[in-house]
């Protein structure tokens, strides 16, 4: 525990690290200022401001990624690695770059392009599902160089851990074990003594006039990163990729073959290669045959389902877990894994008594496969706390809904959102109303006419103003459901209730 004095002593240097790093506004004070106040503070009291700020303000919290782009993915198959390298460079008259296309968590620091400084670290997770990640800076900050070259303003890292530092863990869990320690909140020791973070690719600031980064070769790019070695027992924290030329790797027979690859800094798991031109534009990813997919499949019994509220995900759904007789899959015991969505149980008849397999997703998340014999028709809905029971009505697409409209755990989200908000101009209806695949901004929302008809009691104007910008039926039923609980929360704004 920090003491209040130590607190209230560096109180300005605490708000201005908020503003820098949190917050995104400026400091008031020159950055000499502030690195010379964050020295003093460390060595006259041992306080260690960037530490307790993230600690405070961003641990554990949502936050919305940006420039993080997915890779297209090619599958090779019917030929080596190489092989494929060498025609795709034939077929295009260019020769590129290659590094590993690790498999552990992905995540992205962002940078002030202007000064090279590290802000925030954060998951990137399934970029088909969500923009958004869980805040990782508290957690990994001291991994990364304090500087880095001008007009970055984003690096796409992934989390490894050396496979040889595995005692007593099989090597090809090397992915669970990085994404379990990313998500955990208890595991520094072992983050600190496992997690290497090696960044593989960089976004560039296109409002910088002049910004060189854009124009330098990229191994060139990579190569000025600092690599930071651990001081306790001197294992690779943090270190750029490592960058091949096709004929540098035809001098390496095997080495792109292999799905567990010594590198200088470690030895990885790996599922294929990526590709970037000379100005560190990725090209795609060439990802070996079955990476990632089915790799293992192990046959059991469905015993129940296990529905989960979405709602501290900032959600308006229900997922579902199926509980099945254990397994063991590449040495990890699963009870109860994904059942993919919720389409997928009712179509399938993923109940008890169903005879299924268990793959791992992705190559680390449990989920259910195939189905050999459908179960006995009993999904077992779940009952939300306002009191409504759901069942196969209240699917959304792919989602499980409560059909209450007036659901009090809706209303509840809704004005937790709304109570964080500085200011109401600032609501964000795809946070506030979460219809699925529905952009706000993509539209011309009037929120004066909203506000308005709240201002009147006018629901009619609320709902139908709303529903013009709907083009599909699932839209549209997502807003019958949502929209009343909406209006009432924002009346209730209005009235200071």
């Amino acid at each position: 525990m920090i003491e209040e004095r130590v607190l209230e002593k560096w109180k300005v240097l605490i708000e201005a690290c908020k503003a820098y790093y949190i917050d995104s506004q400026p400091t008031g004070m020159l950055d000499s200022e502030f690195d010379e106040l964050e020295i003093r503070a460390a060595k006259e009291d041992g306080f260690y401001v960037r530490d307790y700020v993230f600690q405070t303000y961003a641990k554990g919290t949502r936050a919305q990624n940006s420039y993080i782009e997915k890779f297209k993915k090619i599958k090779v198959t019917d030929r080596s690695m190489l092989d494929t390298m060498k025609s795709l460079e034939m077929e295009n008259g260019v020769n590129y770059y290659y590094n590993l296309k690790y498999d552990g968590t992905s995540l992205a620091l962002y940078l002030d392009p202007k000064t090279g400084k590290p802000l925030r670290i954060v998951t990137v997770g399934n970029l088909n599902l969500s923009s958004q990640g869980i805040d990782q800076t508290w957690k990994l900050m001291n991994f990364v160089p304090s500087r880095f070259p001008k007009g970055i303003a984003a690096i796409q890292m992934e989390a490894v851990i050396d496979t040889t530092r595995l005692s007593e863990i099989d090597p090809q869990r090397a992915r669970q074990k990085a994404n379990g320690l990313i998500n955990s909140k208890y595991c520094d020791a072992e983050i600190n003594n496992l997690l290497t973070l090696r960044a593989y690719r960089y976004y560039c600031d296109d409002s910088i006039e002049g910004n060189k980064i854009k124009t330098t070769d990229y191994r060139e790019v990579l190569r000025s990163f600092q690599t930071i070695i651990s001081g306790v027992d001197g294992h690779v924290l943090f270190a750029p990729a490592e960058v091949w030329t096709l004929e540098e790797l035809l001098t390496r027979p095997g080495y792109t073959e292999t799905t567990m690859t010594v590198t200088r800094d470690g030895t990885f798991l790996n599922d294929g290669w990526v590709i970037y031109n000379d100005k560190g534009i990725c090209q795609g990813a060439l990802k070996f045959s079955g990476a990632g997919e089915e790799s293992e499949k192990v046959k059991t019994v469905v015993q129940s389902i296990q529905w989960n509220s979405q709602l501290s995900k900032g959600k308006d759904s229900w997922s579902a877990n199926v509980l099945i007789n254990p397994v063991i899959i590449n040495g990890c015991t699963v009870r109860k894994p994904s059942a993919g969505s919720v389409s997928k149980l009712i179509r399938m008849n993923i109940t008890p008594g169903a005879e299924v397999n268990v793959i791992l997703a992705n190559s680390t998340i449990p989920m259910i496969g195939d189905v050999y014999k459908e179960g006995n028709g009993d999904y077992q809905w779940p009952t939300c706390s306002c009191g409504y029971t759901m069942s196969g009505k209240d699917i959304f697409g792919s989602l499980l809904k409560c059909g209450n409209p007036l659901c009090s755990e809706r209303i509840g989200r809704m004005k937790a959102y709304l109570g964080e908000l500085l200011n109401i101009g600032d609501l964000d209806l795809n946070k506030f109303l979460v219809i699925d695949r529905m952009k706000w901004e993509m539209t011309n929302v009037d929120y004066t006419v909203l506000f308005k008809a709240v201002e009147n009691m006018d629901t009619e104007t609320y709902y139908n103003h709303l529903r013009s910008f709907l083009t599909t039926d699932l839209q549209r039923r997502n807003l019958d459901l949502v929209w009343e609980a909406s209006f009432k929360c924002l009346r209730d704004l209005y009235e200071g209730v």
